[in-house]
This record gives C-alpha cells, sequence and structure tokens, in this order.
C-alpha cells in the first residue's frame, strides 16, 4: 500500500491533532514567558529611572546652593579691601568709634 503526501507529513510532525496541540501549548509558554521577561525588564527600568531622577533633582538642588554660596562669597570678596567694610568690621565687631563720637549704651529690654 502505498501512503499520500498528507500520511507522511502527519507522522513526520506527529500524530495528527495530538502533535500541533503539543507545538501550541510550547509556542503559548513561550509568548507568557517572554511577556513575563519584558515585563519584569520594563518594571525595572522604570524604578532604576525613577531613582536616577531622584538623584539629579538631588545634585541639581546642590549645585543651585554651591552656585549661590559662590556668589556670595565673590560678592564679600569685592567688599573686603574697601574702606566702608573696614570700618563696618571695626564698629560692630570690635566695638569701636570714630573720634568725637559720643557712646550711648542702653539696657537691653527682654520681654
Amino acid at each position: 500500500m502505498r501512503r499520500t503526501r498528507k500520511e507522511t507529513n502527519k507522522n513526520k510532525y506527529g500524530s495528527g491533532e495530538g502533535g500541533s496541540s503539543a507545538m501550541r501549548v510550547i509556542a503559548v509558554l513561550f509568548f507568557i514567558i517572554l511577556f513575563a521577561v519584558g515585563a519584569s525588564m520594563y518594571i525595572n527600568q522604570n524604578a532604576s529611572l525613577a531613582r536616577v531622577t531622584s538623584r539629579s533633582n538631588a545634585l541639581a538642588e546642590k549645585a543651585a546652593e554651591a552656585s549661590m554660596e559662590n556668589e556670595d562669597a565673590k560678592a564679600l570678596q569685592k567688599k573686603v579691601g574697601t574702606d566702608t567694610f573696614i570700618e563696618e568690621m571695626a564698629r560692630n565687631q570690635l566695638g569701636m568709634v570714630k573720634s568725637g563720637e559720643t557712646v550711648f549704651e542702653t539696657e537691653k529690654y527682654l520681654p
């Protein structure tokens, strides 16, 4: 008896419906695993992005504070050698007065 091409293909890839259902199960499992791995990678990426964004914002704040401190230091450096700065420091920190000035001391009132 001679076999037809259809019967030969059935025997080659599995016997009829049973073989194709096993292949379907394997294909479905493959795509489920592929989806799970992709979802896991996506979630990990979002967590990493949130962490990096938070760190970036914190560093930007520190940079802004450092820039403001730098500007204050530059302004103070410009003022330091002037006569008005020296006089202000002598009056406020050392308690000095110019000749001919009268000093009035008052009691500090504490409420």
